[in-house]
């Protein structure tokens, strides 16, 4: 066998072995799920009356209420036109040329608000994207002031800005950082749509569901439990009182 044929082949198994871990990782394929996929088709989805991960019921629960906790929420449901938004629009905050938030998607934003506010916890800021539909979401919760980060912005804004990697460091660059003690951050934005995003969880999300993450130098975040959009409202029977 010649040097190139030989040198060929070790190519190619390192290749497939690369597939298998990312596949293994829960990673996406090379072509990224667009943001406006049913979550029920999107691998990795879960239902939205479910919660999972490795902490739930009543220690979630007080988790939550210790703070520490950064709580990435994606948008909940928006009408059909495109969730395509330029750099321009979201600079300008261009409601008008947006998709914007279903009168669903507004009732859900307001039923999740309303439980974590029942749940008491300890939320010291929302950020958002420079997304309307993500803004309004912020809004309808009612949980804290929000505020604008750009980091948070959806896969088409970042053209000018480094593309996919610029993204994917922002957003490790956000689970990094801590909220002060005893407070907990929410985090809002669209589905991370590019290719292989880190954390997977952030490319699975359905609309108006949750990951919670303890935060951590960049690759190093916890991820503790995904909520789903309606599941906020079970929690509340494992809350024990407050103090």
């Amino acid at each position: 066998m010649s040097v190139d044929r030989r040198a060929r082949g070790a190519a190619a198994g390192v290749l497939v072995t690369i597939a298998l871990v990312i596949s293994a990782c829960g990673g996406s394929s090379g072509t990224s799920q667009s943001a406006s996929t049913p979550a029920s088709t999107r691998p990795g989805a879960i239902g939205a009356a479910e919660i999972t991960g490795p902490v739930r019921g009543a220690v979630l629960v007080a988790a939550l209420r210790e703070g520490g906790l950064l709580l990435w929420i994606r948008h909940t449901e928006r009408d059909d036109r495109s969730g395509t938004v330029t750099p321009q629009q979201a600079a300008s905050h261009d409601c008008a040329a947006q998709s914007l938030l279903s009168a669903t998607g507004r009732q859900h934003a307001a039923q999740i608000g309303a439980a974590i506010r029942a749940l008491d916890l300890p939320i010291w800021v929302v950020r958002t994207a420079r997304l309307c539909r993500t803004e309004a979401t912020g809004r309808l919760l009612t949980i804290a002031p929000v505020s604008d980060d750009d980091r948070l912005d959806a896969a088409s804004t970042w053209v000018n800005r480094g593309g996919a990697a610029a993204e994917q460091q922002a957003t490790l660059q956000v689970l990094a950082e801590a909220p002060p003690a005893g407070k907990d951050v929410v985090l809002i934005s669209s589905v991370l749509d590019i290719p292989h995003p880190q954390p997977a969880v952030l490319g699975e999300l359905g609309p108006g569901e949750t990951a919670v993450f303890r935060s951590g130098p960049a690759g190093r975040t916890t991820l503790l439990a995904r909520i789903g959009e309606s599941a906020w409202p079970t929690l509340l029977p494992a809350a024990p009182t407050p103090r």
